[in-house]
């Protein structure tokens, strides 16, 4: 027995334990996975715009601290989702600066996983949106990955539309595109208040600027590929 440990088999007799618990988490996940007919017209879709807050930027060693989201049909909200999370991390100081979230504001609130259900249930059969939607999808595909399940959703982002279709606006970013359509914040760097905004911001993109891109299909460009 210990030859056959020592020898070139040894990886597959006998995997290190983080090795099993990879297998393990992989062999148990769950896939959720929406996929868009091609000709639906988007504007009439059920759409979430999400946002999260964060202790950093790094998905695989940063964690979410306040999950928002906001279902939208044909324009108007019908709903929202909003929750501090207390993560498994201290909160950096440059975090909470940001965000004005306190160490104290998440003492008491709910971890990921007492929530991360309710999330997903949100956003089952929707679009999904978001400003500079890369990170905030990274987080949503890592959070997912931790808790045992692979999430394959559509997403389009509002940064991209805005790169496209205001070229000339010197910056693409949530606050320049607000004040460029006038609108205001409850609260910034607030996930809900975040996403109240680019949800106005897309309307403002579909009936302006972006008032051809109908289907699906037209946005396409806008998406994040599903990694």
């Amino acid at each position: 027995m210990t030859q056959l440990e020592h020898s070139m088999f040894q990886r597959v007799f006998f995997p290190a334990e983080d090795e099993n618990r990879s297998q393990q988490s992989l062999m148990l996940q769950k896939v959720l996975r929406f996929q868009v007919p091609s000709d639906i017209t988007v504007a009439k879709a059920k759409l979430v715009v999400f946002d999260f807050e964060t202790t950093g930027l790094d998905s695989t060693k940063d964690r979410i601290i306040e999950i928002g989201a906001l279902a939208v049909e044909d324009g108007k909200a019908v709903g929202e989702f909003s929750t501090l999370i207390k993560p498994d991390i201290l909160l950096p100081e440059t975090a909470a600066k940001i965000t004005g979230i306190t160490e104290a504001m998440l003492a008491d609130k709910p971890s990921i996983e007492d929530k991360w259900g309710e999330f997903l249930a949100f956003i089952e059969g929707s679009i999904l949106v978001a400003h500079n939607a890369e990170f905030d999808m990274a987080f949503l595909r890592r959070a997912s990955a931790r808790l045992g399940y692979q999430v394959h959703w559509p997403c389009f982002c509002t940064l991209k539309l805005a790169r496209q279709l205001l070229p000339d606006l010197e910056s693409k970013n949530l606050d320049s595109l607000a004040q460029h359509y006038g609108l205001t914040f409850e609260a910034r760097h607030r996930s809900i208040g975040d996403c109240k905004v680019t949800s106005a911001v897309l309307q403002s993109f579909l009936t302006n600027e972006g008032k051809s891109l109908k289907s699906w299909e037209d946005f396409s460009p806008y998406a994040v590929n599903d990694q």
